[in-house]
């Protein structure tokens, strides 16, 4: 038996830790000419067995108490972790990040799994990839009983102990002199491992060793504490005896170059009717952020402190002092990300109708014969503000047969088994198809406001909740980097008596707040409420904010500098160039930049009190 068996119980605990170290083997290129490759076999060892270990210790607490379920515990445990081990990788190699917080609350959150657009064959195939790493699993127990029968010899605790702390002492004291000394290769590796614990010792080398440390950069951190205060002050409000209509309408993973003639040829037919915002920038690089910059105009990092305090968008408080008719519309759920207890936490759930049966372009077609149908039948005598959510664009980027203006496309992948190399080109004509098809959803609604005669009255916003990525910049999709490519989108107001303009210069979501208040009537000065400023006074030279679950990036006009809310480690930092190319020098950028960045921080610690 497998309790009793040590010779058994010794092989497969070893095979099994061979089998960890390969799928951690993955996240690493061993041939690159990094000099590394010693520290690299020490972290793909030493995390193995550190994965291994908590498996091992269950099984040896189950096998005092039911020593006839520890062969099948064994199997079992050490199946999920390979399963953990292929997701993770395959997060890692999709968005360069590992599972997070992040991804907890999307498996966690009602409608967090739906978005993330996965078709029948990734749950197919990832079906088929969890049976299989449990039935490799059991050939592994297998090996290990068939070779415990004869001579081959099996490891001992007593040198394998020994060896996993020279290992890891190792792989530690190496972290923490190449933190001290901002050796990035090493470091970059490090971050490759899933869960990776870093140490660091500045105050042992500095107090105790007298090392001198080469750079002394103070960092603010990005994360702010302290209980919220927004807005800052009350608002003010004078009604305008006129009062505009609005309609608000995003398009989730629209991305800024898609917005031309032959892709939309309805929407980009408004460009020389609207306000059109050429180099705009969302909130964030995922919908959450992009949405919560928008009827905010706050930074990645006060979106938990308004999570927590349910405080709602000062946009809905304004429109519901004023009587406005309100009715939303999402083709995805109120509920992932949390909108229903941030932005629209103070509407009536029967004004929010959500719809997310279906692929994302019947949706979308479903929810503009509603917004249709609710202003038809609106009372004409109030005013009335409707939001509208678009899923088309979203992964795995589907669409109807009368849509296809790349008829190349890739017909189906899945997840879990795609090659991004290969099929990146296919997967980009399907995101195409499917924003052509948004543009005709976006036409058909601007054709009706104009025939029922209501353009003269209605601001109309139409924009992006982000971007999206095709591997221009080494990454698919969203959520991972700040690239233009992520976090660049369109932007058009349709604006009752004021004349179509064309404006280069630097925009954010963070300045639609500002622009949009004061036309309903808000007397107070921006800064009460926002981090922008109004779109009608574009300001040059800015740098602009953008986030996500736990970065901020600051977006320069010559460069981008990216921060983890919860470190002012210099080396947690990423440098680039404001078209995303590497720096030359990053110590030089980094020393010329962190005034300013620590002025943008210390101006949003007015939201936070203590």
């Amino acid at each position: 038996m497998f309790v009793s068996d040590r010779r058994q119980r010794a092989l497969y605990w070893f095979f099994t830790w061979i089998v960890f170290a390969l799928h951690l083997g993955r996240f690493f290129d061993f041939a690159a000419p990094s000099g590394l490759l010693v520290y690299q076999l020490a972290l793909v060892g030493s995390y193995a067995l550190l994965f291994l270990a908590p498996v091992w210790l269950i099984v040896q607490l189950a096998g005092r108490i039911a020593p006839r379920s520890a062969a099948v515990l064994a199997v079992v445990l050490a199946g999920i972790v390979q399963i953990a081990l292929f997701g993770d990788h395959m997060l890692w190699k999709l968005y360069g990040f590992h599972l997070n917080g992040f991804v907890w609350n999307i498996l966690t959150t009602p409608g967090g799994i739906a978005a993330l657009g996965s078709s029948a064959s990734t749950e197919r195939d990832f079906a088929l990839l969890a049976l299989g790493f449990l039935v490799l699993q059991v050939l592994v127990f297998l090996a290990a009983r068939l070779l415990a029968r004869g001579a081959v010899p099996a490891p001992r605790l007593a040198w394998v102990l020994p060896l996993f702390l020279v290992v890891t002492v190792g792989e530690r004291l190496g972290y923490a002199v190449s933190h001290f000394y901002g050796y990035t290769p090493l470091l970059e590796n490090a971050q490759r491992v899933p869960f990776y614990q870093p140490l660091t010792m500045r105050g042992l080398f500095e107090k105790q060793l007298g090392w001198e440390r080469p750079q002394r950069l103070t960092v603010a951190a990005a994360k702010l504490d302290g209980s919220l205060r927004y807005p800052q002050a009350r608002l003010h409000i004078e009604a305008p005896a006129r009062p505009l209509n609005i309609v608000w309408l995003v398009a989730e993973s629209w991305r800024a170059d898609t917005l031309d003639p032959r892709v939309m040829p309805q929407t980009h037919a408004l460009v020389g009717r609207a306000q059109h915002f050429t180099r705009h920038f969302s909130g964030g690089n995922g919908t959450r952020i992009g949405v919560f910059s928008q009827f905010y105009s706050l930074p990645a990092n006060l979106w938990f402190p308004v999570l927590d305090a349910r405080v709602g968008s000062p946009l809905i408080q304004v429109l519901q002092n004023q009587d406005y008719q309100i009715k939303l519309f999402t083709s995805a759920r109120f509920t992932y990300p949390e909108f229903d207890k941030t932005v629209f936490v103070d509407v009536p759930r029967e004004q929010m109708v959500e719809d997310s049966e279906g692929e994302g372009w019947m949706r979308d077609r479903r929810n503009v014969d509603r917004l249709i149908e609710f202003v038809d039948q609106r009372d004409p005598s109030r005013p009335f503000m409707t939001f509208l959510f678009f899923e088309s664009p979203h992964a795995n980027y589907n669409f109807p047969p009368d849509a296809v203006i790349e008829p190349d496309y890739l017909e189906d992948f899945s997840y879990a088994d795609m090659d991004l190399q290969r099929n990146i080109g296919g997967i980009h004509k399907r995101y195409i198809n499917a924003v052509h098809h948004l543009d005709s959803q976006l036409g058909k609604l601007v054709e009706n406001l104009e025939r029922r005669g209501l353009l003269e009255t209605t601001l109309v916003v139409i924009t992006g909740d982000h971007g999206e990525e095709f591997m221009e910049k080494g990454r698919w999709g969203h959520n991972s980097t700040f690239v233009d490519e992520q976090v660049r989108v369109p932007l058009l107001l349709l604006v009752p008596g004021r004349e179509p303009r064309r404006v280069d210069l630097r925009t954010s979501h963070a300045d639609l707040l500002p622009t949009v208040l004061p036309l309903l009537g808000v007397t107070n000065p921006p800064s009460d409420y926002a981090i922008g400023h109004s779109l009608f006074d574009p300001q040059p030279n800015r740098v602009l904010l953008a986030g996500d679950w736990d970065r901020l990036a600051f977006l320069g006009e010559d460069y981008k500098l990216v921060l983890p809310f919860t470190s002012g480690s210099f080396t947690a930092m990423q440098i680039s160039g404001a078209d995303d190319r590497a720096v030359a020098d990053e110590s030089a950028v980094l020393r010329a930049t962190m005034p300013t960045v620590q002025g943008e921080m210390g101006r949003l610690r007015r939201f936070l009190g203590h």
